[in-house]
């Protein structure tokens, strides 16, 4: 499985109807907008895709169709702390090209390639999950009420790793750009807001209070993390820079 994110402009046609120089304006007008749009391409080759629900636009190719639903496996592999609820996503195996819905201008997502093994279970927010290769265990499950109210992608949580004896690879897409840092034992880290967006299997996550707010001091509710392990961070979450 082989992805590739590509923006796609308008045609020339477009800027002659819309009476826009493309040789000055191409980007920018003052008065139009000018509809670019993101769209995420995955290649299968004798391989298999899980998406997202509902974010397929079109596939093309010698491709089967099938669902994805947690089954006897997540008995033997162990997944999150239960597997609360059945995920059920469209899979689509074979050779071809899968194509998912497109993204208007404002609204374009930075993707993050993350590998996946055996040893090595990951949880994500369901917000940000986009697809994976088929060679894997998925499980999920609820977040509680108390981080629903502090986390801004999603109410859920993916947990994934590979099939056994194989490698994986899981694609997730946010607001802002993300990167993967490593917590080391003794490590601890505190964010005011939904600063990260997964992490694996040996990190601990609280959303708790941080003091008092409000008396003598203290930080309201705060996420923290705690552990060995590794953590997918988005440092400029909610500060609009793209």
């Amino acid at each position: 499985m082989r992805h590739e994110v590509k923006i796609l402009e308008p045609t020339d046609l477009w800027y002659l109807q819309n009476n826009i120089n493309k040789e000055t304006n191409k980007y920018y007008h003052p008065t139009k907008d000018i509809p670019f749009v993101q769209q995420v391409e995955i290649k299968l080759e004798n391989s298999g895709v899980v998406i997202q629900k509902g974010s397929l636009h079109r596939c093309v190719g010698k491709l089967n169709y099938s669902i994805y639903k947690t089954d006897s496996r997540l008995k033997d592999i162990w997944i999150s702390l239960t597997t609360e609820v059945d995920y059920n996503a469209p899979v689509y195996k074979g050779t071809g090209m899968v194509y998912l819905e497109p993204q208007q201008k404002g609204y374009f997502l930075h993707y993050t390639s993350i590998d996946l093994s055996e040893q090595e279970q990951w949880e994500f927010d369901d917000g940000i999950f986009q697809f994976c290769s088929d060679n894997v265990v998925i499980g999920t499950k609820r977040l509680k009420f108390r981080q629903m109210s502090g986390s801004s992608d999603g109410r859920w949580r993916i947990a994934i790793r590979a099939l056994s004896g194989q490698e994986a690879k899981v694609i997730t897409g946010t607001i802002a750009p993300t990167k993967i840092i490593e917590l080391k034992k003794g490590e601890t880290l505190i964010a005011d807001y939904d600063m990260v967006k997964g992490f694996t299997n040996k990190i601990e996550e609280d959303y708790r209070k941080l003091g008092h707010f409000g008396k003598g001091g203290g930080e309201g509710f705060v996420w923290i993390y705690s552990g060995e392990g590794k953590i997918l961070v988005s440092e400029t979450d909610g500060m609009n820079l793209g």
